[in-house]
């Protein structure tokens, strides 16, 4: 089954991009695939999630299907966590070197 992606707001009103799967998770390998198909998904992402006892559901049937809400980090994109702009990604700033990207 595929996924569903389209563009969304979250709730402080910030552009993502939600990406939906009917039956079973998204797989990293999977959204990778699925995103290089369109030209408009190039560049960074960064997906967000908090874990907390909470979220704990008992013993009842799991989810059938699985979504994400995706943030894109691209140079002098605002930070979804912060509000600041990124002031580049494409080269670490602990040792200098060129960030690799899985193509």
């Amino acid at each position: 089954m595929g996924l569903k992606i389209e563009w969304g707001t979250n709730a402080r009103g910030i552009d993502v991009l939600v990406v939906q799967k009917s039956r079973g998770k998204i797989s990293i390998a999977e959204l990778q695939e699925e995103m290089s198909r369109n030209y408009n998904y190039t560049g960074a992402w960064a997906v967000v999630f908090k874990v907390s006892d909470e979220s704990y559901q008992g013993w009842g049937a799991e989810p059938k299907g699985d979504a994400l809400e995706l943030y894109s980090v691209d140079d002098w994109a605002v930070c979804p966590i912060c509000t600041v702009a990124f002031s580049g990604i494409e080269f670490c700033p602990h040792c200098g070197e060129r960030i690799k990207a899985n193509q």
